[in-house]
């Protein structure tokens, strides 16, 4: 699952980098395509010295092009180009005087640098290229009409700078928000339950291994609990798949809302309850102060069927089977400890059901053979007592 999700998260980055990557192979073309033909000319007009500086700028943007073609990543030819393009621009402002009118070109230089890189990068370049030309500006101040075209194209070039890198950060904000809610949907689908919302089983077991690890040593009390809803099956046979589902939905909701689902240090989610397969649901109780506690916790969670369809001809006195174990008293690693709750949970079905369990020495025994007297907490026997309804209740430990 895993895989799952590194792969699709990694395929969304390689689109982020083709994208990217024919961003830079066609500003390579088009450079390539201009070099050269600047170069023709520098030799034509015999300015040997431009034309031998384009024809080693040519061979290198070349060199780059091909580099980027014949491998996946973009192997910094971003980088490389970037500095082939800013050696270009420092040309154009060395150079101005004899050629006045190439001072445009700095417009789709700048430009390039800032499109082709992540947007510090750029940012960075563009930044070095308006104080190239304001450098050029303030030493090349000798004729009186250059310096007033100077100064007008300096600020055209410093406000296409922060236009510019204005566009680049917002684009690369709306990537980073595109990223996170890719990874969230991908994240929901890898390990959530699609009917219920609740965490599926692989990412429960995923969880819940590392945080039995966490809390081995405290003083609090962690436990499994496994639930089972009674009699599902004759749901879904009598009214069929879609009541079921409601049922499945009703009950997670019921769950969530009555039982902490958030780490008490860090107020982050976690995925402590969980659909296991079909009708059946797990939760890792943790950090619970008492024994006491967690049996207010359990009959919370006994009732929650209470009252659910009282507005309904269709579906009466749902109930759940609950078996409960104890970390590290009943096992000492997640497998067993699931096993032993499993255990106490089919316990207290064949006791009668619409009860909890705890998972105790005589199981094996209660299984097969079932006594009067179960040892079990029935709920039905309780019925008369004053049941608050779940929503009432505030999200507490557990």
């Amino acid at each position: 699952m895993s895989n799952f999700v590194a792969g699709h998260l990694e395929e969304m980055a390689d689109i982020r980098a083709t994208r990217k990557r024919k961003l830079v192979s066609l500003c390579s073309v088009i450079s390539l395509i201009t070099l050269a033909g600047y170069g023709v000319v520098h030799f034509y007009n015999q300015d040997y010295s431009l034309a031998i500086i384009n024809l080693i700028c040519t061979v290198i943007v070349t060199t780059n092009l091909w580099r980027l073609k014949r491998h996946q990543g973009l192997q910094y030819t971003d980088i490389l180009l970037s500095g082939v393009l800013m050696f270009q621009g420092l040309l154009l402002l060395l150079y101005h005087a004899h050629y006045p009118e190439r001072l445009v070109w700095l417009f789709p230089l700048m430009v390039s640098v800032i499109a082709i890189n992540e947007f510090k990068i750029g940012l960075v370049c563009s930044s070095l290229f308006c104080l190239m030309a304001l450098a050029a500006n303030i030493f090349q101040q000798s004729q009186t009409e250059l310096h007033s075209v100077q100064t007008g194209f300096l600020f055209g070039l410093i406000v296409l700078c922060i236009i510019c890198n204005t566009a680049a950060y917002y684009y690369a904000k709306l990537l980073r928000y595109i990223q996170l809610l890719y990874r969230e949907g991908i994240e929901d689908l890898a390990y959530l339950d699609q009917l219920t919302g609740l965490a599926n089983r692989w990412s429960f077991e995923s969880w819940a291994q590392k945080k039995l690890s966490e809390v081995g040593n405290l003083s609090t009390t962690t436990a499994l609990v496994f639930l089972d809803i009674d009699d599902f099956k004759q749901v879904n046979d009598t009214y069929g798949h879609d009541v079921g589902d409601r049922v499945l939905q009703n009950f997670a909701r019921r769950l969530k809302n009555n039982v902490r689902s958030r780490d008490r240090k860090s107020n982050h989610h976690d995925y402590s309850i969980a659909r296991f397969a079909g009708d059946e649901f797990v939760i890792l109780l943790y950090d619970v102060r008492s024994k006491k506690d967690l049996d207010g916790i359990l009959k919370r969670i006994s009732h929650l069927f209470h009252d659910s369809y009282a507005d309904t001809n269709k579906i009466r006195d749902l109930t759940v089977s609950v078996g409960v174990a104890l970390y590290p008293q009943d096992a000492d690693n997640l497998s067993e400890l699931t096993r032993c709750a499993d255990k106490a949970m089919y316990a207290a079905k064949h006791c009668g059901k619409n009860q909890f369990k705890y998972y105790s020495g005589d199981i094996l025994t209660t299984l097969t053979e079932i006594p009067m007297d179960c040892n079990v907490h029935n709920i039905a026997q309780k019925s008369s007592r004053h049941i608050h309804k779940p929503e009432q209740h505030d999200k507490r430990n557990g």
